[in-house]
């Protein structure tokens, strides 16, 4: 069986960090050997389900708060070459930008192929002049780019056009038991950072005739202390609150009325999918990239233009006024959200995996004869 290992940033909350832990399973499930490498470290808290049967190396430093990120980065580098010296898999499958990156660099000379996945918008990312070149040759070596929508194919050069492949995020329900809000709730998910538009989502439930409505932020990150100086100055004091990570992943979504992606930029919301699959009414704005691709304007959802504050708080006064609505809306967004269902976004991750290893015949015969996961 052929052995796969993912890198990914660390095992904490996060849409990526989920997706890696149902296709790590999906494939633990049929049978594969599965790795994680992550850069945190033992100590750090593991927010998502990880079969028994997968291996976890936490290969961080856990002093990377007080070094250079240069010398950090080059000590992430060091010790993911070694790990993958010692471990030798089959496959690697990266996560995110810099890990893609690093995952190229520490495969040169290993004869270890690479699948890299770009998760955000590489547009609107933070990156220097310096990683920018460096990616453009370092995504050369990918054997395959896996992008979650067919718009982002347009940030990629030429060279590599052939080598992408589009996989959206496996959406399915939390677990989770419905109970009606009191008082009711507006409910956004996300890291506390500009990307995600929680000013603009403020300043939209400000101008809204919100009545009893209260807005609750869920998330961390490092503007929440800018975030609570503009709940003040809005003069909105406990209305909107900033309430931090779910203790529980998706216990959001328990006393939620309508959900809203206010996002600057995205890859795939995979906070907007699990809020379709609940049956919430959701309104999100139709940025880069993904929304416009989940949602059906009018239908299943309703889009705004990104960055536009008074757009946004008309929509939330549309739902917040029109409990026919709401109900429309989020009944037809949880018929819309089967598309993205788990079973054939794992089946793609399938073809992804064969298609890489095929040129090593003892590993493609044990694909293809591989048990099936369970229905």
């Amino acid at each position: 069986m052929p052995k796969v290992m993912f890198v990914i940033s660390g095992l904490g909350a996060g849409g990526a960090e989920r997706v890696i832990s149902q296709i790590a399973s999906h494939w633990n499930g049929r049978g594969f050997a599965v790795e994680i490498a992550s850069f945190d470290t033992p100590f750090d808290p593991v927010f998502h389900h990880f079969d028994p049967g997968i291996g976890l190396h936490r290969i961080g430093a856990g002093d990377t708060v007080t070094k250079r990120r240069k010398l950090t980065k080059l000590g992430d580098l060091r010790r993911l070459r070694r790990l993958l010296r010692h471990r030798r898999p089959d496959l690697v499958v990266s996560f995110l930008t810099k890990n893609n990156l690093l995952a190229l660099c520490a495969t040169m000379g290993l004869s270890i192929p690479v699948v890299c996945s770009e998760r955000n918008n590489p547009e609107r990312q933070e990156k220097n002049p310096t990683w920018n070149r460096l990616l453009a040759i370092a995504y050369r070596r990918a054997k395959l780019l896996v992008c979650q929508t067919a718009a982002v194919k347009r940030c990629f050069p030429k060279a590599v056009a052939d080598r992408v492949r589009i996989i959206p995020n496996p959406v399915s329900a939390w677990p989770m038991r419905r109970i009606p809000a009191k008082p009711p709730r507006i409910v956004a998910v996300g890291r506390l950072t500009e990307q995600k538009g929680f000013d603009l989502l403020l300043d939209a439930y400000a101008r809204a005739e919100t009545k009893d409505w209260q807005l609750c932020i869920f998330g961390e990150g490092p503007q929440r202390s800018s975030l609570e100086d503009k709940i003040a100055q809005l003069g909105l004091g406990r209305k909107a609150r900033l309430v931090g990570n779910s203790v529980v992943p998706g216990d959001w979504t328990r006393k939620a009325d309508i959900f809203v992606l206010s996002s600057r930029y995205e890859g795939f919301p995979n906070v907007l999918g699990e809020a379709m699959a609940a049956g919430l009414p959701v309104i999100a704005t139709r940025c880069d990239f993904g929304p416009a691709e989940m949602i059906d304007h009018g239908h299943s959802g309703l889009l705004v233009a990104p960055e536009d504050a008074n757009a946004l708080s008309v929509a939330l006064q549309e739902c917040i006024d029109d409990s026919a609505l709401r109900a429309r809306l989020g009944h037809e967004a949880s018929r819309a959200v089967r598309a993205f269902s788990p079973q054939r976004v794992m089946r793609m991750w399938d073809e992804v995996l064969s298609e890489v290893l095929s040129a090593a015949p003892v590993l493609h015969h044990n694909i293809t004869e591989a048990k099936e996961p369970n229905a």
